[in-house]
């Protein structure tokens, strides 16, 4: 079996098999790591801005492989390869938040990128690739590390977040799905599974057949922005905004 191949040769990823836990696994122990080590990180300018670059070349070059494996394999396509799924956007917006640092950059990728990444992680659509192939490694790795960044920015560079800060980005979600949903009707693409369920199990089979489950989706995004909120309430501990 080819690491870089096309076809899915080897073996078939089971959810919550010894591959799938292992990123959890991973995941925790690098957001560990940033929280007990932030102060320190955040006394040396220099190590800070490097670790943060580093972030930021892992996440350009996992989206820019992609894309070069579907080119390679002559599997690129307007209908589908886009960054247009909210996976992509919001890795696209992590990477302009560690470098630019733009609250709103990190208020958006807080909400849509940590909340889309970890039901992805939980369900994921990875087609069958499974350790060691090259899309478990992109698939697994881009998603995750969209949530390390989040956390770096929040333990190491003391960003915060606010309540009044979750309603506007819902709109701003929304607003982004109402213009993917456009690009869909151009192009005949799926892109944020607005025009159909992902073929395999996910999060979506809970709300109804289409296009009821979008509206659906739509409550939910608010209740889960609500949630996480309450999450970074009680895991960091501040001065109420």
């Amino acid at each position: 079996m080819s690491w870089f191949s096309y076809q899915n040769e080897g073996p078939i990823f089971e959810l919550f098999g010894l591959s799938h836990l292992f990123i959890f696994i991973l995941l925790i122990l690098i957001c560990l790591a940033i929280v007990l080590k932030a102060r320190t990180v955040s006394g040396f300018p220099q190590i800070e801005k490097g670790l943060r670059y580093s972030l930021v070349i892992l996440l350009v070059g996992l989206e820019v492989s992609y894309h070069f494996w579907l080119l390679l394999h002559r599997e690129w396509s307007i209908t589908y390869a886009l960054p247009l799924h909210l996976s992509s956007v919001t890795l696209i917006t992590a990477v302009l938040m560690l470098v630019f640092g733009k609250q709103r950059l990190f208020e958006f990728t807080f909400f849509a990128g940590v909340g889309s990444a970890t039901l992805t992680l939980i369900t994921p659509d990875i087609g069958g690739y499974d350790f060691p192939h090259y899309r478990y490694f992109h698939f697994f790795l881009s998603h995750a590390f969209v949530i390390v960044s989040v956390v770096y920015m929040i333990a190491v560079k003391k960003y915060k977040v606010t309540f009044r800060s979750v309603f506007p980005n819902w709109l701003w979600l929304n607003a982004y799905a109402a213009l993917v949903f456009v690009v869909n009707l151009l192009v005949n693409g799926n892109y944020m599974y607005l025009m159909r369920k992902p073929p395999g199990p996910s999060p979506f089979d809970w709300f109804g057949p289409w296009p009821y489950y979008i509206f659906v989706l739509q409550l939910v995004a608010l209740v889960l922005f609500i949630v996480m909120y309450g999450i970074y309430r009680m895991l960091v501990r501040e001065k109420r905004v």
